[in-house]
Protein backbone atom coordinates (compact mmCIF):
# COMPACT_ATOMS: atom_id res chain seq x y z
CA UNK A 1 0.00 0.00 0.00
CA UNK A 2 1.27 3.48 -0.75
CA UNK A 3 2.09 5.66 2.21
CA UNK A 4 0.71 9.16 2.67
CA UNK A 5 2.91 11.59 4.53
CA UNK A 6 1.59 14.63 6.34
CA UNK A 7 3.36 17.68 7.65
CA UNK A 8 2.51 18.84 11.12
CA UNK A 9 -0.08 21.61 11.28
CA UNK A 10 2.09 23.69 13.61
CA UNK A 11 4.29 24.60 10.64
CA UNK A 12 7.32 22.57 11.66
CA UNK A 13 8.96 20.39 9.08
CA UNK A 14 8.71 17.25 11.18
CA UNK A 15 6.55 14.80 9.31
CA UNK A 16 3.62 13.30 11.13
CA UNK A 17 3.38 9.53 11.30
CA UNK A 18 2.89 7.93 7.91
CA UNK A 19 -0.59 6.74 7.15
CA UNK A 20 -1.37 4.04 4.65
CA UNK A 21 -4.03 4.55 2.03
CA UNK A 22 -6.19 2.00 3.84
CA UNK A 23 -5.93 3.93 7.12
CA UNK A 24 -7.01 7.14 5.40
CA UNK A 25 -9.82 5.26 3.63
CA UNK A 26 -11.04 3.87 6.94
CA UNK A 27 -11.02 7.40 8.35
CA UNK A 28 -13.19 8.47 5.39
CA UNK A 29 -15.64 5.65 6.10
CA UNK A 30 -15.82 6.66 9.75
CA UNK A 31 -16.47 10.26 8.72
CA UNK A 32 -19.52 9.17 6.71
CA UNK A 33 -21.51 9.19 9.97
CA UNK A 34 -21.02 12.93 10.30
CA UNK A 35 -21.57 13.40 6.56
CA UNK A 36 -24.99 11.78 6.86
CA UNK A 37 -25.83 14.05 9.78
CA UNK A 38 -24.68 17.07 7.77
CA UNK A 39 -26.88 16.07 4.86
CA UNK A 40 -29.89 15.75 7.17
CA UNK A 41 -29.14 19.20 8.62
CA UNK A 42 -28.76 20.75 5.17
CA UNK A 43 -32.02 19.15 4.03
CA UNK A 44 -33.84 20.51 7.07
CA UNK A 45 -32.29 23.94 6.53
CA UNK A 46 -33.47 23.88 2.93
CA UNK A 47 -37.02 23.21 4.06
CA UNK A 48 -37.03 26.35 6.17
CA UNK A 49 -35.06 28.56 3.80
CA UNK A 50 -37.81 29.94 1.58
CA UNK A 51 -36.41 33.49 1.38
CA UNK A 52 -32.82 32.25 1.01
CA UNK A 53 -33.33 29.10 -1.05
CA UNK A 54 -30.45 29.92 -3.40
CA UNK A 55 -28.03 29.95 -0.46
CA UNK A 56 -29.43 26.66 0.86
CA UNK A 57 -29.13 25.08 -2.59
CA UNK A 58 -25.56 26.38 -2.77
CA UNK A 59 -24.72 24.79 0.58
CA UNK A 60 -26.14 21.45 -0.60
CA UNK A 61 -24.20 21.74 -3.85
CA UNK A 62 -20.92 22.41 -2.02
CA UNK A 63 -21.51 19.53 0.38
CA UNK A 64 -22.29 17.14 -2.48
CA UNK A 65 -19.27 18.31 -4.50
CA UNK A 66 -16.89 17.68 -1.60
CA UNK A 67 -18.40 14.27 -0.85
CA UNK A 68 -18.32 13.36 -4.55
CA UNK A 69 -14.59 14.07 -4.72
CA UNK A 70 -13.79 12.07 -1.60
CA UNK A 71 -15.91 9.15 -2.78
CA UNK A 72 -14.06 9.17 -6.09
CA UNK A 73 -10.66 9.17 -4.38
CA UNK A 74 -11.60 6.25 -2.14
CA UNK A 75 -13.29 4.29 -4.94
CA UNK A 76 -16.94 4.38 -3.94
CA UNK A 77 -18.55 4.87 -7.37
CA UNK A 78 -22.16 4.56 -6.18
CA UNK A 79 -21.62 7.20 -3.50
CA UNK A 80 -19.76 9.40 -6.00
CA UNK A 81 -22.61 9.13 -8.51
CA UNK A 82 -25.31 9.83 -5.90
CA UNK A 83 -23.41 12.90 -4.72
CA UNK A 84 -23.02 14.06 -8.33
CA UNK A 85 -26.77 13.85 -8.91
CA UNK A 86 -27.42 15.99 -5.82
CA UNK A 87 -24.69 18.44 -6.80
CA UNK A 88 -26.17 18.94 -10.26
CA UNK A 89 -29.76 19.12 -9.00
CA UNK A 90 -28.87 21.71 -6.35
CA UNK A 91 -26.93 23.75 -8.90
CA UNK A 92 -29.82 23.72 -11.36
CA UNK A 93 -32.29 24.65 -8.61
CA UNK A 94 -30.13 27.58 -7.52
CA UNK A 95 -29.71 28.82 -11.10
CA UNK A 96 -33.44 28.68 -11.81
CA UNK A 97 -34.49 30.07 -8.40
CA UNK A 98 -36.50 26.91 -7.75
CA UNK A 99 -38.72 26.51 -4.73
CA UNK A 100 -37.25 24.90 -1.63
CA UNK A 101 -39.29 21.77 -2.29
CA UNK A 102 -37.75 21.20 -5.73
CA UNK A 103 -38.47 17.51 -6.43
CA UNK A 104 -35.15 16.78 -8.14
CA UNK A 105 -33.22 18.06 -5.12
CA UNK A 106 -35.48 16.27 -2.65
CA UNK A 107 -35.15 12.93 -4.45
CA UNK A 108 -31.38 13.31 -4.90
CA UNK A 109 -30.90 14.17 -1.21
CA UNK A 110 -32.99 11.18 -0.15
CA UNK A 111 -31.06 8.87 -2.46
CA UNK A 112 -27.70 10.14 -1.21
CA UNK A 113 -28.75 9.75 2.40
CA UNK A 114 -29.92 6.19 1.72
CA UNK A 115 -26.54 5.45 0.09
CA UNK A 116 -24.70 6.89 3.11
CA UNK A 117 -26.89 4.89 5.47
CA UNK A 118 -26.17 1.71 3.56
CA UNK A 119 -22.42 2.30 3.69
CA UNK A 120 -22.35 2.96 7.42
CA UNK A 121 -24.89 0.31 8.30
CA UNK A 122 -27.72 2.53 9.45
CA UNK A 123 -31.17 3.40 8.31
CA UNK A 124 -32.18 6.71 6.74
CA UNK A 125 -33.41 9.35 9.13
CA UNK A 126 -37.17 9.91 9.31
CA UNK A 127 -36.51 13.62 8.69
CA UNK A 128 -35.27 12.97 5.18
CA UNK A 129 -37.42 9.99 4.22
CA UNK A 130 -40.61 11.78 5.31
CA UNK A 131 -40.00 14.50 2.72
CA UNK A 132 -40.60 12.03 -0.17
Amino acid sequence: MPRIERLRSDGSNWPAPDLTYEEVRQSFLFRLHSERASLVSLSIALGSAAPTAELAFGNLEGFAHRLRGAAAVFDYPELRDSAKVLELAANAAALTSAAVNEPAVQIAAQHLQARLSHLIGGTPSADVTARG
